[in-house]
């Protein structure tokens, strides 16, 4: 509930109900809160819920009450942090009604348990996990295997799917089941891999937009591969011109990318001229490129953007900061054509 208006009733002096009220017909008065409450009491009882459980703030008293007056078919999202333990009451009725689920700082075994609650055949259109870090060896279990493979019937009706490992992870699972109505795939904490990209071309036909924040390794793709119906990615990258080139060449009906472009000292900026040949050569639909540069870099970077006529067509433009802690002069934020574009699609969690 917004915080605008919550309690703000509650908020007001009891002398100042009291005077207020001193001016009312007594009868309208409680005919005005006696349907005021059985209103309300309706609407609760027939409105869908955003379920919140988290374990630092637990209470046992705000358990029982919700228990006694919230009818589980009515939780039409559901949020779970710090390794909750969810009482079985709100997830007796999950195939009904529930459309999405978001589960933060929750280790593999908590994950778990609740995966068992949701049968197959339910109708939860977004998922949203974000492992708790703890250490193991980063291959001992893998949140890629245990959605996609080990409860994959659960998921099929997917249209959202973001899942961000504790560690990086490079072993990607072999997937037999499709998942035929994905659009927007978000991936964090993993490389880039062959069985990866495989994946993406052959059990998600139907993904529109892709984000991935990881790392590159080497790809090990037949010369005509391309995933065709990818037409937008958000990625960072901190690697050499080589490997981005390789990385977008899989991509060549993009027509908006957006790229975190991290400070590598080992390696030289991407600049103007080599974008151009990416694009030119692999990108030819590109119609919104964002090229963000985190804390900035230095200007001398935009001459390399307005070198010739491609980039006058691109109407390219740029976002300057100024960082005092780090520099004296203006840096470069962000370089981009089109409209300015990143991979949003979780942060308005109501579906």
């Amino acid at each position: 509930m917004c915080p605008v208006i919550f309690n703000q009733l509650e908020l007001l002096s009891n002398e100042l109900l009291l005077d207020i009220f001193e001016y009312l017909d007594a009868y309208n008065l409680y005919q005005a809160f006696y349907g005021l409450n059985h209103r309300i009491n309706d609407l609760l009882q027939s409105t869908h819920l955003h379920m919140i459980c988290d374990s630092l703030n637990e209470n046992e008293i705000d358990w029982n009450t919700l228990k006694s007056c919230i009818n589980p078919s009515q939780i039409r999202i559901l949020s779970c942090y710090n390794d909750i333990n969810i009482d079985n009451h709100f997830l007796s009725s999950v195939k009904e009604n529930l459309r999405s689920v978001r589960l933060r700082e929750m280790n593999h075994e908590s994950i778990n348990t609740i995966f068992q609650h949701f049968p197959s055949g339910n109708q939860i259109k977004c998922l949203s996990i974000r492992e708790h870090w703890y250490y193991t060896n980063s291959n001992s279990h893998c949140l890629f295997h245990s959605i996609l493979v080990d409860n994959a019937d659960r998921f099929t009706l997917l249209v959202n799917l973001s899942l961000s490992c504790s560690h990086y992870v490079d072993v990607f699972p072999t997937v037999s089941v499709q998942f035929l109505q994905l659009r927007h795939l978000s991936i964090n904490n993993y490389y880039w891999s062959t069985n990866f990209l495989q994946f993406l071309q052959n059990n998600v036909p139907n993904l529109k937009s892709l984000k991935f924040i990881g790392y590159y390794n080497v790809l090990n793709l037949p010369s005509d591969f391309a995933l065709k119906h990818v037409d937008e990615l958000h990625m960072n990258n901190s690697g050499s011109f080589g490997q981005l080139q390789n990385i977008l060449s899989v991509f060549p009906c993009l027509r908006r990318l957006h790229i975190d472009q991290q400070n590598n000292r080992q390696l030289p900026i991407i600049n103007g001229i080599q974008w151009q040949q990416l694009i030119e050569k692999y990108l030819t639909n590109l119609k919104q490129l964002t090229i963000d540069y985190g804390n900035g870099i230095d200007e001398e970077i935009i001459k390399t953007f307005y070198t010739n006529e491609f980039w006058s067509t691109k109407k390219v433009k740029v976002k300057m900061i100024v960082n005092k802690t780090q520099a004296r002069y203006p840096l470069v934020k962000t370089i981009y054509f089109g409209q300015q574009w990143q991979f949003r699609y979780f942060d308005n969690f109501d579906l």
